[in-house]
Order: C-alpha cells, then structure tokens, then sequence
C-alpha cells in the first residue's frame, strides 16, 4: 500500500495523541461540552473559523474561494453509556463512557485533515466545511445541525463520512449505491384480559399470545430471506404484575433493519398482517407501531468512482468496491437527502490480538489506518471539483 509525501509522521503522531486524548475523556451525546471546546480550541490555534453549532458541536470552515464548491466532512464526537475494560494507559477516565465506536478516531483525523489542508490551501479546488456532530449516537445530531443551517453559507456541494471497523485487516471499503440499513424501532403492544390463573378461561394471556408473536418473527426472519439482507430483532419485552395473575398486557421494543425502504416496508406490513390474524385467532389487540425510522445512507455514483479510484491507488488489493449492505444505521442519511455524499469504511484490525468489536466494553483498532485515512480522505478532496 502506498504512503502520501503529504502524510508527514508528525502529523500522524498528531492525530494519535489527539485520538488518545478524547478516548480518555469520552462524553455522551449531548454532553459534548468539553470535546466541543477541545475541538474548537485546536482548530483556532490551526486559523481555520470555527463556531458551535447544536449546543456541544462544531463547525469549522476553510474558504479557498467564495465562487468554488464545498465540500463538507462530518466527524462524530460523542461517545456510549458503556464502561470501558480496556487496560491501555489511555483508556477512558469517565466511569460508565466510553469511545466504543470509534468516533475518538474519526474526529481526530479529521481535525488532522483540517491542519493538513489549511497547509496546503493552494492545491485546493473548492473551499472545505468540517463538521463536528454531536448526539449521532442517539441519532439527533444531523437533524440538529441541519435546522441550524450546517450545510449553508457556505452551501455544502458535497459530503464525506467515514468510520473504523476491526473485522478486518488494514484495508478500505466503499459500497457502489446503498451503504447502510433503513432503521426502524418498532414496538408491538398486546392487549389481552386479566384473570387469575385458577379460572385460566376467563382471560387473553398476552404472555403466551407473545410468544406466538415471537415466532412470527423467527419464521420471517428464517423464511424471507429472498427479501435480502435484513433483521427484525426484540430486545426488550415487559408486561405481567404477578405470578398468579394472567398478564393482561405485554408491550415488545425491538429494531427492523432492511436494505432500502421498498424492502423495509415490505417487511413491517408483513409482520402487521401476521398479527392482524394472531390477534383475531386469540381475541388480543395486537398493535404494532413503527416508533422512528432512519432511511439508508446512498452513496453518490461520481464520489465513489473518486474514491475507488484513489482507494485502489492507496489501498490496491485490500480495497473493496462492495454490494453488501451494512445493517447499521447513521443519521448522515438526512445529510445525503440534501447534497452528494459517499460513506466509507476503513478497516483497523489489531493483528495476532482479539479484536472485540463496535459497542463492546473492550472495542479498539489498529491506528496505523491514519496514515492511511489521511490520504485517502485527503487526496479525494484535492480531486473534487
């Protein structure tokens, strides 16, 4: 794989140090006080203007010329209510916080990148906006900053995301047309008739009428696979006041995940079929409400012909051009109704070591992928026009 001239090792000694500062002192989303100001304060001793935006994030702008483009890349500063096991010298300082995603990295390069480009503003072909969003956690964040005009004055032509993945060896991944999952919470109320288990038939027992809502679940899970890539998966269940009392009521909270929306409604009308039939068999009221959604994050076909092109150069073998969809989830989608955008992965696996992965109370990567996230993010920004 090849290095950049630019991707000087002071630089990525930088980013490391600044990675390693946030991950010792993670902070939940919209509790970014602190990061907000760490960040706010390197970009003012780097000259690029900088202002808050949605209360515990921030905005940095680098203005080549008023009449170019612009293009905007977006770092995620918050991190998980999770308390970290890491044994490292770094490991986080806030008990029950933790950077378990990998967003301690992601602003750090970008703030490297910021550094990086303001040093060699002649060689830019547009003007370039790095957005600090907080709360993408709790998917809050685009939103926010949207309503508070992020993508204006100057208008964001283009957009950039990124994150680090450990499954997988150094190496980079780009998906052709649709990156991540449509997101939807769901949960399922059942409504059935209390009584006292010694007069069993004068009662709807919503616990057992759960159980045949569960094992609608596992056969779709099981049976549509022709529906491509895709979870319904329940994650919590409540209901019952005692044990000799026949619950009246059981309230299921899980999370649907598909590829696209045509494939993600498919999947909610199916279920709302199914218990629509369960409920008039048993008696039950059976609700099932869609919460909240999250559409899919759809790359743009003339940035990921940039990005391939660059991350073939940079990354040759080890680079992906990929039709599988992740089924996670990120609030960047709303970004991407609104201008161009691509979403890449880089991938950081710690080699001869167990790597644990996203959200776990162990999570790390290998930050020898900044040298290789600099320039690729670098060289496609030079290439944008």
């Amino acid at each position: 794989m090849e290095h950049s001239r630019e991707i000087s090792n002071e630089l990525v000694k930088e980013v490391i140090k600044i990675r390693r500062y946030l991950h010792k002192y993670p902070e939940i989303s919209e509790k970014e006080y602190n990061t907000c100001k760490y960040i706010r304060n390197y970009l003012n001793n780097i000259g690029i203007k900088n202002n808050v935006v949605g209360e515990t994030g921030a905005v940095g702008t680098l203005i080549k010329d008023k009449d170019l483009p612009t293009v905007a890349i977006r770092a995620e500063i918050d991190a998980l209510p999770i308390n970290e096991e890491n044994t490292f010298e770094y490991k986080s300082k806030n008990n029950g916080v933790m950077h378990a995603c990998g967003h301690d990295g992601i602003t750090a390069v970008v703030l490297g990148l910021a550094k990086l480009l303001s040093e060699n503003k002649d060689k830019l072909n547009c003007n370039v906006k790095f957005i600090f969003e907080p709360a993408e956690e709790v998917g809050k964040g685009a939103k926010k900053l949207i309503e508070e005009k992020v993508l204006e004055d100057p208008k964001v032509d283009n957009m950039i995301i990124f994150h680090f993945a450990n499954s997988d060896t150094i190496g980079m991944e780009i998906q052709k047309h649709i990156s991540t999952a449509t997101i939807g919470r769901v949960s399922i109320n059942i409504l059935g008739k209390s009584s006292h288990w010694g007069d069993a038939k004068e009662g709807i027992d919503a616990i057992s009428i759960s159980g045949k809502v569960l094992n609608i679940i596992d056969k779709m899970n099981n049976s549509l696979k022709d529906k491509g890539p895709f979870i319904l998966g329940i994650g919590m269940i409540n209901g019952g006041v005692k044990n000799n009392i026949m619950a009246d009521s059981v309230r299921l909270e899980g999370t649907l995940r598909a590829v696209g929306d045509d494939k993600f409604n498919y999947l909610l009308n199916y279920l709302e079929e199914k218990t629509k039939i369960l409920s008039e068999e048993s008696k039950a009221t059976i609700e099932v409400n869609l919460e909240s959604k999250l559409p899919s994050v759809v790359n743009d076909y003339n940035l990921v012909q940039i990005g391939r092109k660059i991350g073939e150069d940079i990354f040759k073998e080890r680079f992906v051009l990929g039709e599988k969809v992740y089924l996670a989830g990120d609030n960047a989608a709303y970004y991407f109704q609104k201008t161009p955008g691509i979403r890449m992965v880089f991938f950081a696996k710690k080699e001869n070591e167990i790597n644990y992965p996203l959200h776990n109370s162990k999570f790390d990567f290998n930050e020898d992928i900044f040298y290789y996230a600099l320039s690729t993010i670098y060289q496609m920004i030079l290439s944008i026009r």
